[in-house]
């Protein structure tokens, strides 16, 4: 079973729904099973829960659209640990529809979107997501993950 989680923090200057459209913009999931808990005075953890295949599908597209499926694998593989993969998006550019990955919280100003990816074969999630390339172009895997 693929499980995706994403975590990403509200801001005092930032509006709640512009929280859901970047969480949207990663993954598809119910609106209503956001879970908010409160950090401090103004700022927020805005928690979501996505499960199956679908979960992986505007992801699957946004690096593939923006043609980063090679410098996406190299930054994935060296998160992998076990059976997931944690790692950090900045937020503005997800509000944006694109994926810019984060090696550091501070490389995104407005604080980064933390997405932990768990499955019990993540090789093969991986490997899906950002297959091999050759010349640019890549190498689609001829599976669906379940």
């Amino acid at each position: 079973m693929i499980r995706i989680e994403i975590k990403i923090e509200l801001n005092p200057t930032e509006e709640s729904d512009k929280i859901i459209k970047v969480m949207s913009n990663f993954t598809n999931f119910n609106k209503d099973t956001v879970q908010i808990d409160k950090i401090s005075e103004g700022y927020y953890l805005y928690t979501v829960i996505a499960y199956g295949r679908d979960s992986l599908q505007t992801m699957f597209t946004g690096l593939r659209n923006q043609r980063i499926v090679e410098s996406a694998r190299k930054y994935l593989m060296s998160k992998r640990k076990e059976n997931s993969v944690s790692f950090m998006l900045n937020k503005q550019a997800l509000y944006m529809n694109k994926f810019h990955f984060c090696y550091t919280p501070e490389e995104s100003p407005m604080g980064p979107v933390w997405i932990r990816i768990e499955s019990d074969n993540i090789i093969r999630i991986l490997e899906y997501l950002v297959p091999h390339t050759i010349k640019g172009k890549p190498q689609e895997v001829d599976y669906i993950p379940e």
